[in-house]
């Protein structure tokens, strides 16, 4: 990794509340670079195996979570009971498949994800499902009341 790429993570690790060193930097380059934003934590093992970092699947796990926590990945909903982590941390819509379990991104404005609401549940009705999550600030710790 180039030490100008290193520099900005473990500065964007430390402005996150994190430990800009160890094994994070390169879990954060690794996902960065990673052609796929939807990554399973099996994806990500094998990216890291494929990198030659060694980390056991149970820190692997951890490290994942630390980083959504801290909001430099997303977490996903999905209609597989396999957690799947986004690469791109900025809040944004997505389309799920369930028969495809394809994950499209949708960065656009709020009025157009209703439109596409409205359109999918005219043209499909029944046969759409629709999730509003409500996202805690990053590395603020869950709400008890809600």
């Amino acid at each position: 990794m180039p030490h100008a790429v290193e520099a900005a993570l473990r500065e964007e690790l430390r402005r996150a509340g994190l430990a800009g060193h160890g094994a994070l930097p390169r879990l954060l380059a690794l996902l960065r670079a990673s052609p796929e934003e939807h990554l399973t934590l099996t994806e990500v093992a094998e990216l890291v195996a494929e990198a030659g970092v060694a980390v056991t699947s149970g820190d692997l796990g951890r490290q994942m979570e630390l980083l959504a926590d801290h909001g430099l990945i997303g977490r996903l909903a999905t209609t597989t009971a396999e957690l799947v982590f986004d690469t791109v941390a900025e809040p944004h819509s997505h389309l799920v498949y369930e028969e495809s379990g394809q994950v499209v991104d949708l960065h656009v404005s709020a009025d157009t994800v209703l439109a596409m609401v409205r359109d999918a549940l005219a043209q499909r009705p029944g046969g759409v499902e629709i999730l509003v999550r409500f996202r805690r600030e990053a590395g603020a710790p869950p709400d008890p009341e809600t």
